[in-house]
This record gives structure tokens, C-alpha cells and sequence, in this order.
């Protein structure tokens, strides 16, 4: 038992990443590799008019994902604030830059 008294699974960090690629790839097939997870994000839009930012209906854990198809990269949400569960960003060939890390 953990906090509040819920039972919580006693995953180490490799199966919790393997229980989420079989989830993934049940949406999509196509995943191969989980490369890059956040627990929490939330999607925000910027109204250039108003000059002011609002939050989106999309919320949950992000995984940056390496396909054996094109596109080769996603990012997936799996959304908790609506019945689309999942909302797939597609990227390109550029490259992005983390803090401290260099992603292609």
C-alpha cells in the first residue's frame, strides 16, 4: 500500500517503459522505442491579438517516440482531459534542443 491507502504497483522504472510501449503500440504499431517521457504536460496556445496565453483541453504524460516508418518521430500525449486520449505531433527531420541535450 502507498499514499491514502491506494495500492500502488511496485514497477521498477524498465517495466513501467515497457508496460507504456505496449499501450503505445496498441494505438500505433508502427512505435519501436519510447525515447523520452515526461510525466505531466499541458497544452497551452498563445493568442497574438490578446497577447495572452490559454490553456488547451490536452493534458497527461508525453512520450517522444522513435517509429520504424515515416514520420521516424512522434510526440504522443496520452490525454486525461477529453475522450482523444492520444494526440500525435509529428516531427520533421530538424533538430530540436533540450536543456543540456542535443536531440535529432
Amino acid at each position: 500500500m502507498s499514499q491514502n491507502g491506494k495500492l500502488m504497483p511496485n514497477l521498477d522504472q524498465q517495466s513501467t517503459k515497457l508496460l507504456s510501449l505496449t499501450v503505445l503500440q496498441r494505438i500505433d504499431p508502427f512505435i519501436e522505442e519510447i525515447l523520452i517521457t515526461a510525466a505531466h504536460v499541458t497544452f497551452y496556445e498563445f493568442n497574438l491579438d490578446l497577447s495572452q496565453w490559454s490553456r488547451k483541453d490536452v493534458e497527461g504524460s508525453l512520450f517522444v517516440v522513435k517509429r520504424n516508418t515515416q514520420p521516424r518521430f512522434q510526440f504522443v500525449v496520452m490525454n486525461r482531459r477529453n475522450t482523444g486520449w492520444f494526440v500525435v505531433v509529428s516531427i520533421s527531420n530538424e533538430e530540436y534542443n533540450v536543456p543540456n541535450r542535443k536531440y535529432i
